[in-house]
């Protein structure tokens, strides 16, 4: 057999052999269909595969213009799910989360401007009778431990002042919104209730005595009931919540329902006398009338965010040798 390999002329053999007859009877199907792709992919080395193709030779064939000219623009974008990419991408969340924190950042100078204004009246006040400010009491024992020694580590850039009690500008500001809420809110209530009877009745109400009666007890029962459930829930009302003060306790506890209560009812009383409100300024613990009646006290509380005072009082507070983080207190008056 290897004898007569031998003596055969491949060569001309193959020269005898009609290449286009001999395709044509090839069934490619079936030749594709014998050949084992895995086998033949693990024996072709793609790195050496890669370091032949000339990329440079390659891209500088390529028709880019003819290329972007046979893109369906339109068609990609009806494609693509805008709303799975923005559900995977957070954009909503991420959107909501900065305009969050912008609104918070910007009514956080608000109130450190109200907390600086308020300090700087309160230490005025106390060295006009006489007291030191240092010695007097921060806030109540509950919510700022007193410090016998310095603590370690360099000061912050603003003083945190969160639990400590709260000043007069930051409280008048809250009785300014709280007002302006609780009055709007019951006009807009009353009007939207007459004039819901006068449409379905087909009545015109007048006002007389008696019904200037009925609305003041309304209305007063309404004023009862904002200032009331916001502090009775939450220890604070809407103005309160804007401004960053809170009502708790003269211990530091939340507050009870009743005493939210008697707070209430007492503060027509401390704003009729006038007198009743000077303890936010001349009271060692800013308590007015109503905040004694009740034994509360209004701190300052912004929530998730340390209470602070600007940065530029801090300093300047922190350069005069002021401290003002919470000392031990002298002797506490027991009427307090």
């Amino acid at each position: 057999m290897n004898a007569m390999l031998e003596r055969v002329d491949v060569n001309g053999l193959l020269d005898q052999v009609e290449l286009n007859q001999l395709l044509d009877r090839v069934i490619i199907d079936r030749l594709l269909d014998r050949v084992d792709v895995d086998r033949l992919l693990d024996r072709v080395d793609v790195d050496r595969l890669l370091d032949r193709v000339d990329v440079d030779r390659l891209l500088a064939h390529v028709d880019v213009d003819a290329l972007v000219g046979r893109v369906d623009v339109n068609a990609l974008v009806q494609r693509v799910d805008i709303e799975a990419i923005t559900a995977r991408a957070k954009v909503g969340e991420m959107v909501a989360r900065g305009t969050t924190e912008f609104a918070g950042s910007t009514l956080d100078v608000v109130r450190r401007q109200a907390v600086g204004l308020d300090t700087l009246i309160i230490r005025f006040v106390d060295r006009l009778l006489g007291r030191d400010p240092d010695a007097q009491p921060k806030g109540p024992p509950g919510l700022v431990p007193t410090v016998l020694e310095d603590e370690p580590g360099p000061r912050p850039r603003r003083a945190v002042i969160s639990g400590f009690y709260a000043g007069p500008v930051s409280r008048l500001l809250a009785y300014l919104i709280d007002a302006s809420i609780s009055f709007t809110g019951f006009g807009l209530i009353a009007g939207g209730i007459v004039s819901a009877i006068n449409t379905v009745f087909g009545v015109e109400l007048e006002w007389d005595w008696q019904a200037g009666i009925v609305g003041l007890l309304t209305f007063s029962l309404w004023l009862f009931l904002y200032f009331w459930l916001g502090v009775a829930i939450a220890g604070k009302t809407l103005g309160m919540s804007i401004v960053g003060i809170k009502v708790v306790h003269q211990e530091g506890r939340p507050i009870s329902p009743g005493h939210a209560a008697v707070r209430v009812l007492v503060l027509p009383i401390s704003i009729a006398t006038i007198a009743g409100l000077l303890g936010i300024v001349f009271d060692r613990d800013q308590r007015t009338l109503h905040d004694l009646a009740a034994k509360t006290a209004v701190v300052y509380d912004w929530g998730d965010r340390p209470a602070e005072l600007p940065a530029p009082l801090s300093a300047w507070l922190a350069d005069h040798g002021v401290d003002e983080r919470p000392r031990v207190p002298g002797p506490r008056d027991p009427s307090g």
